[in-house]
């Protein structure tokens, strides 16, 4: 019957945390249900008598989490049972370890003689311990799953909280992380909290209200930690930022199924109809045009091999042509192929293709291109796939052998803008004499943005978007495609992930996607405009553009997960130490018992033999 109930509380909680996480009821998540969400998990690990049990409780919990708010990945078409079946299992694995390790301190409560003889059995056993530890190890838990090559950022506590602007605002300093552990300390302390008043009742009936002062410490630590972030979240919400520059951004969404682009003729056709109409209505404002911006994987024909097809088509007016005549440059997703000279030879080549952000500009020219830093692991990049059989099996599975290449370095785009910044007048001036007078007086009226453009799934990862920003940008502007999901929930999801960036690195973050959400937030992470999703639609927006700041977060990374993993660590290796100085104590003691006990069982057999 117990081992039933911890299977029903783990469940449980995974059930919480997905109606938590943004879901097709609450679409952008709901936080409340995120501090109640781990108190079933935080019982079932305390039922655990067993790592086997522990374990079992982890992986239901996780699994269960992964199933339920990223179903839709079952929707990627013939990759379903490596994006949705591989990963599910994986996390309930990774789950399973961590539960273990949420069992590890009371793991020797049921050796009883290592127990009765524990001399950190008081310390382990203390309600501030057990609240703190299971804290910590659930948010190096988060970290974990959320790293590295197959690592998946979606399901975490803090991705709960996009309606909640003041707590998020700690992202600058801690990351996401000091989210998600204020979330866990609150589900601990609460379960804590009711279960030290239950005991307490049991001891003093007569009292209404009785408690344990020992609860009292760790109440007085959250209320401490959750009035800071609060004071701290308002003073940043409430910060007057003026931007230094702004560019007129048009952002189309086409709303087109990815799995049936085989021509985008007719697509283009109708971006450059939306794109038109949100030129000519700036203009109307006394305004310009000066980006415009496609999603992830636009343009179907492979660049640059395709480019001549865009100078040609659609009909009636080419793709190159409008960009000339409106004067605008286009930020587009695209597939690049590069080829590569086999053992220097001319005529043999290896082709590399890389999902990337290109830029065609105002002269009909195909400028760099930023390939995609972080692959969708076994979908966008399977490990050994450049060996013969890994592709052979490829085919086999689910259609073709070639797969997307990891882009090799990072890059900018330094668009025209607005410079909104008052010149004040000064006593230098600097001349140029090695270009001409006229060349000299554009350039210095020239304004730009140096833009940033990660692909997708590389706007979740910190080694990724920290390396960005730390090396100049001044504006990110993501390209999505997660339309093939065909849920709202999935766009959401991907949006509260992603949306941390723009607050981690107080930079502004546009998002244009193929379906949605397409939107722009500001440092704070708020919405300055947005679209509804799975719409053909277009957005204008006076995209502001502010001084890049270092924070402590672009500074430092994930500090705080170091600094709980090296505390954890050292626990590991004192508690590892004292189980085994416990040990030895205990089975002295036990030895010693064991010895007193046959002297007296001697000592009275004499005395009976006398008598």
């Amino acid at each position: 019957m117990k081992m039933i109930l911890q299977v029903f509380y783990s469940f449980f909680s995974g059930i919480l945390l997905s109606l938590a996480l943004p879901n097709e009821l609450f679409l952008l998540g709901c936080p409340v249900i995120s501090f109640f969400a781990l108190i079933p998990y935080y019982l079932a690990i305390k039922k655990c008598k067993t790592f086997r049990q522990a374990f079992a409780s982890g992986f239901i919990q996780t699994i269960t989490t992964h199933l339920c708010s990223s179903f839709w990945l079952a929707f990627f078409k013939d990759f379903a049972v490596l994006t949705l079946g591989a990963s599910a299992l994986a996390t309930g694995v990774l789950g399973g370890i961590f539960g273990c390790f949420l069992f590890f301190p009371q793991a020797d409560k049921y050796n009883k003689h290592l127990y009765i003889y524990s001399l950190s059995r008081k310390f382990d056993d203390s309600p501030v311990f057990r609240i703190i530890w299971f804290s910590t190890v659930y948010v190096v838990y988060e970290f974990a799953k959320s790293i590295g090559f197959i690592g998946y950022p979606w399901g975490t506590l803090s991705a709960t909280m996009f309606t909640w602007k003041p707590i998020m605002q700690i992202a600058d300093i801690t990351g996401t992380y000091g989210i998600s552990f204020i979330a866990v300390l609150f589900n601990t302390l609460l379960c804590e909290t009711i279960l030290n008043f239950a005991e307490a009742k049991k001891l003093v009936p007569s009292r209404r209200f009785s408690y344990s002062k020992e609860i009292i410490h760790p109440m007085c630590f959250f209320a401490l930690i959750f009035s800071i972030t609060l004071i701290y979240g308002h003073y940043q919400l409430n910060k007057k930022r003026t931007p230094l520059k702004s560019l007129n951004a048009v952002i189309l969404q086409q709303n087109s199924d990815p799995w049936k682009m085989d021509d985008d003729e007719e697509i283009i056709c109708e971006l450059q109809k939306l794109a038109q109409k949100e030129i000519d209505s700036l203009k109307q404002k006394n305004k310009n045009a000066q980006l415009l911006i496609f999603s992830e994987g636009s343009l179907v024909h492979s660049l640059p091999s395709g480019f001549f097809i865009y100078e040609r088509e659609p009909y009636p007016e080419s793709l190159t042509h409008f960009l000339r005549r409106n004067n605008v440059p286009l930020l587009t997703g695209a597939a690049v192929t590069e080829k590569i000279p086999i053992d220097n030879s001319e005529d043999d080549y290896l082709n590399r293709y890389y999902n990337a952000a290109v830029v065609i500009d105002t002269n009909e020219e195909l400028r760099a291109f930023y390939g995609k830093l972080h692959l969708v692991p076994f979908a966008e990049y399977v490990p050994g796939s450049e060996k013969p059989f890994i592709r052979k099996l490829m085919k086999k599975i689910v259609g073709f052998s070639a797969g997307w290449t990891k882009g090799k370095n990072i890059t900018y785009f330094d668009i025209p803008c607005t410079s909104l910044e008052e010149k004040s007048s000064s006593l230098v001036k600097i001349e140029d004499i090695s270009i001409s007078k006229y060349d000299q007086e554009q350039r210095d009226k020239k304004t730009t943005v140096r833009v940033a453009t990660p692909i997708c799934f590389d706007d979740a990862f910190t080694d990724v978007m920290r390396p960005l920003s730390r090396n100049g940008a001044e504006l990110f502007i993501n390209l999505t495609d997660d339309s093939w999901s065909l849920k709202k929930s999935s766009e959401y999801q991907h949006f509260c992930v992603s949306s941390y960036r723009s607050i981690e690195y107080r930079t502004t973050f546009v998002r244009s996607t193929n379906a949605g959400y397409s939107v722009v937030l500001d440092p704070c992470g708020r919405i300055i405009a947005d679209l509804p999703l799975f719409e053909q639609a277009a957005l204008s927006c006076e995209v502001p553009v502010y001084t890049p700041q270092k924070t402590v977060y672009s500074l430092f990374g994930n500090w705080l997960v170091y600094f709980m993993k090296v505390i954890l660590t050292i626990y590991a290796v004192y508690r590892w130490k004292k189980f085994t100085k416990d040990d030895f104590i205990a089975s002295e003691r036990k030895r010693k018992i064991k010895v007193k006990t046959t002297r007296s069982k001697k000592f009275y057999k004499k005395l009976k033999i006398e008598f």
